[in-house]
């Protein structure tokens, strides 16, 4: 499971996503040993989507796939020299992938 900060939250309710869809974190193509890529966008929600919400209103959700790569992780809001920007931080050491079935 990724967790997502309180600053985060208030940057994800600001993105605008079509009526019928939500805001998604997906795998993008081939995962190389030292790199991961991710997508942020509007898509269908699916059934084992890690879901984040905020005041009862869905604000992300997060693929399988992605939640379970990124175990421990936290999403946080970080300053760049463009200004805010989501970040994500890796998991302690310690934490590994969810386990099946989980």
């Amino acid at each position: 499971m990724i967790t997502v900060t309180e600053e985060a939250k208030e940057v994800l309710r600001d993105f605008e996503r079509p009526d019928g869809t939500v805001l998604r974190l997906d795998p993008v193509g081939v995962r190389h040993p030292d790199e991961l890529r991710f997508r942020l966008g509007a898509g269908e929600p699916r059934g084992d989507d890690q879901v984040v919400e905020r005041d009862g209103e869905d604000l992300l959700r997060i693929a399988r796939p992605v939640s379970e790569e990124l175990n421990g992780s936290e999403i946080d809001l970080v300053e760049t020299r463009e200004g805010p920007a989501l970040g994500i931080k890796p998991p302690p050491a310690d934490t590994g992938p969810l386990p099946d079935g989980s």
